[in-house]
């Protein structure tokens, strides 16, 4: 019978509930722009839509950050819209039609909604959570003590991973990097309330 450390040791890091959040939004991004891979550009635009009260004190002003995700990640619906019709297909699948008694009718096959499709992560997003990974000064339990990454230290971990194309557009969109750094490296006296 193999170890706890050896069934969970796969698990390199945790997410905070509103990066769990924010990642969600991603993949329905992703399959919204019929992708194969969750890009870089696909996770900010997920932080920005699920934690845009979070993020804008980081930003000179909302129109800034706005237009970032809208140059830079290609999403240039408005948040809340986005949030509507994410909130929509989970809560509402797409049904399927059949006619009765025919063999199709007894299949219970159902279209493939943005939950059902898995999505690989691409290499720069991979890189960054990697990143992340090293940088988070808070540690939680989750099939062993692994590091805890927020949406702050998902942004914060963009600019500092080296080769990142986005890093350097990031940086010339006013975020405010001293205070962005503070709240990305604060050690939290209980961070595992982050996560539920």
């Amino acid at each position: 019978m193999a170890s706890d450390e050896q069934v969970h040791s796969f698990v390199h890091h945790a997410v905070s509930r509103h990066l769990r959040m924010a990642q969600g939004i991603s993949y329905f991004i992703a399959h919204t722009k019929q992708q194969k891979d969750i890009q870089l550009c696909d996770l900010l635009a997920g932080i920005y839509v699920a934690n845009f009260e979070r993020i804008l004190r980081f930003w000179p002003n909302a129109a800034t950050l706005e237009d970032f995700i809208a140059e830079h990640c290609d999403w240039s619906e408005h948040r809340l819209i986005t949030w509507d019709r994410w909130n929509d297909q989970r809560q509402h699948p797409p049904r399927t039609i059949s006619i009765p008694f025919t063999a199709r009718f007894f299949q219970t096959l159902r279209k493939p909604t943005f939950n059902a499709k898995m999505l690989g992560f691409s290499d720069d997003l991979k890189r960054v959570y990697s990143t992340a990974e090293q940088l988070s000064p808070n540690r939680v339990t989750f099939g062993g003590i692994v590091p805890l990454i927020t949406p702050e230290l998902f942004l914060f971990s963009t600019l500092r991973t080296e080769g990142i194309e986005l890093a350097a557009r990031l940086k010339d969109s006013g975020i405010e990097l001293r205070a962005l750094e503070q709240v990305a490296l604060q050690q939290l006296s209980e961070p595992d309330k982050l996560m539920f």
